[in-house]
């Protein structure tokens, strides 16, 4: 009997699993692009380069304003407080006990602002945009929140869709300042 040989051939299958490995990851990879994180509203390099700016002028809204936001739902009984923060202080992880104030949200909420101000200046504009955690580029812009009342602001009636979002609020003061408010909640439907 002769003996066999069996290892070139065991060589030459590890050698073609490798290339087949390599070959799909490359495929993923094509299929699933770099997400590039939009949170100041610029690419993330200029972002970089600016964030002193940035922080300054963040600085100088907490300065001149105070905010209080309330997340009312359609009946106007308000909801829990999911504290919008900016996003440059926020925390590096979720901790992981669950927060008691951040509860889901129905679909259906209107975002009210109250404003402290220590300023004479004009009132900033607030512009309040809606972020997907999970998807670059899906930025939906939600509108300009109307003042209502003497330093309070309201956005129209929402409807958002289900699922975990950021609420984004861009304020443009003094002109050309801006300061950036983020807050992440959850979307779920109640009517059900």
């Amino acid at each position: 009997m002769k003996n066999k040989n069996y290892w070139p051939h065991a060589i030459i299958a590890i050698l073609l699993f490798g290339v087949v490995m390599v070959s799909i990851s490359i495929t993923i990879a094509l299929k699933n692009p770099i997400q590039d994180e939009n949170t100041y509203f610029g690419k993330k390099r200029d972002v970089d380069w600016h964030i002193n700016d940035i922080i300054k002028e963040q600085n100088h809204f907490n300065a001149l304003y105070t905010i209080k936001p309330i997340i009312l739902d359609k009946n106007a009984n308000e909801l829990a407080h999911n504290p919008f923060i900016f996003p440059y202080m926020a925390p590096a992880h979720t901790p992981d006990a669950p927060d008691s104030k951040s509860k889901p949200l129905p679909q259906d909420i209107t975002l009210h602002i109250a404003l402290q101000t220590n300023t004479d200046k004009a009132p900033p504009i607030f512009h309040l945009y809606l972020d997907s955690m999970h998807e670059a580029n899906k930025l939906q812009d939600l509108g300009i929140l109307k003042k209502e009342a003497d330093n309070l602001y309201t956005s129209g009636a929402l409807h958002l869709p289900q699922g975990r979002w950021k609420l984004v609020l861009k304020i443009t003061y003094d002109n050309d300042k801006s300061a950036y408010f983020e807050s992440e909640i959850f979307v779920e439907n109640h009517d059900e």
